[in-house]
């Protein structure tokens, strides 16, 4: 049988070790990005895929066990999605690039939304993926706004997002295990789940 809690927990602890990962590979891209660039780029593509892969078996794992399994799924859909456009962003038109990386950010918000949605009794978290959205959503904007984007300014704003986006699992890793220590999550029959 599946435990809600088991099964957050290692949504916490997946979310925290992708987060790692795409940090540091985002900071050595911003730092180094001559010689690294490329292929932390599709290293962090590498890792948003398969820990996306793994995210979404957690939410079909809590299907029916918490109302907020979707939204686990979305997410790890999302990170999937993430993956896949870092991994082929080089290989398309630059104009094409910005409208599905544009697409991927309205995509992400509002995933954003609807988990701060269904978590509005918790106030950290609700406020957190407010924020989070509204960062994503401006972010779509100006991918579709700025024309003189290169397909190196895509990649190199990537990877700073990608190290913002791996802060951010982190710290939802976290949030989410604390949320569970105090028992505000992980009840089958309240909102438990977690997003990033």
């Amino acid at each position: 049988m599946i435990h809600v809690s088991k099964e957050l927990t290692r949504l916490s602890r997946t979310l925290v070790v992708r987060g790692a990962l795409m940090l540091v590979l985002g900071v050595v891209a911003v730092m180094w990005p001559e010689p690294a660039l490329i292929g932390a780029m599709l290293t962090v593509g590498i890792v948003a895929s398969v820990f996306g892969i793994y995210e979404m078996s957690i939410g079909v794992s809590l299907r029916g066990r918490t109302p907020e399994w979707s939204v686990i799924l979305a997410h790890g859909s999302a990170s999937l999605a993430f993956g896949l456009l870092t991994v082929g962003a080089p290989g398309l038109t630059l104009r094409l690039a910005l409208v599905v990386t544009a697409a991927w950010f309205v995509l992400y918000t509002a995933i954003s939304w609807k988990a701060a949605v269904d978590w509005w009794s918790i106030p950290t978290l609700r406020s957190a993926l407010l924020i989070w959205g509204g960062i994503d959503a401006a972010l779509g904007l100006l991918a579709v706004a700025y024309p003189a984007a290169t397909i190196f300014a895509l990649l190199f704003f990537g990877a700073v997002y990608a190290a913002l986006f791996g802060a951010w699992q982190i710290a939802m890793g976290f949030l989410i295990r604390r949320l569970m220590c105090r028992g505000s999550i992980a009840h089958p029959a309240a909102p438990a789940g977690a997003h990033a």
